[in-house]
């Protein structure tokens, strides 16, 4: 137990003097005013083993340095003006970049509107190339035709039928109202 104790006060103290030890450096005013940030995490199994992760951050400037939030002065060269031939090789490019880039965008508006064409078109339904219409035969064409005629005066028949049906409905709904009017009306009396 005491190995166990020992070992998880390590790792925690390992973990804690990292995250203390943070990027220090820089120009110091005098002040001993540095900045540091420090990210760790550790973690600690039963199998005994120990592992941890940092990662740190610091700039070290004080309050009263001159350069306060930004980096040393020194750190940049100067950066030289362009020569005219220089202004006018940039000038070259950025007008050619700029024709390039018109021209990429009329290039896409036309595709998309080629894009949009192809499907405003109504479909055509799909013909076969050298295909002609199936015809039947004589014979089963006049079979056909003669089934047709028959399955038409049979829907005749049973549209008669259910019209009749419907009429006689009409006519005994017809007479239960008339009969429960005047069952009403001798009660009322």
């Amino acid at each position: 137990m005491n190995k166990l104790a020992t070992l998880v006060a390590a790792v925690a103290l390992s973990t804690v003097s990292m995250t203390a030890s943070a990027w220090w450096g820089g120009p110091w005013n005098g002040l001993g005013d540095g900045f540091g940030n420090g990210v760790g995490d550790g973690s600690f199994s039963m199998s005994f083993s120990g592992s941890s992760r940092f990662s740190g951050y610091g700039d070290g400037y004080g309050y009263n340095h001159p350069a306060y939030g930004y980096p040393y002065y020194g750190a940049y060269a100067p950066v030289a003006p362009l020569t005219e031939e220089q202004q006018k090789a940039m000038e070259q490019q950025q007008q050619a970049f700029a024709e390039q880039q018109a021209k990429a965008m009329q290039e896409a508006v036309e595709a998309q509107r080629k894009f949009a064409e192809q499907f405003a078109v109504e479909p055509q339904p799909f013909a076969a190339p050298g295909a002609t219409r199936f015809e039947l035969p004589a014979d089963v064409q006049a079979r056909r035709d003669e089934m047709q005629k028959q399955m038409e005066t049979r829907r005749a028949e049973m549209m008669k039928r259910v019209e009749a049906q419907r009429a006689s409905a009409k006519e005994q709904q017809d007479a239960m109202r008339k009969e429960m009017e005047t069952r009403h009306s001798r009660r009322d009396i």
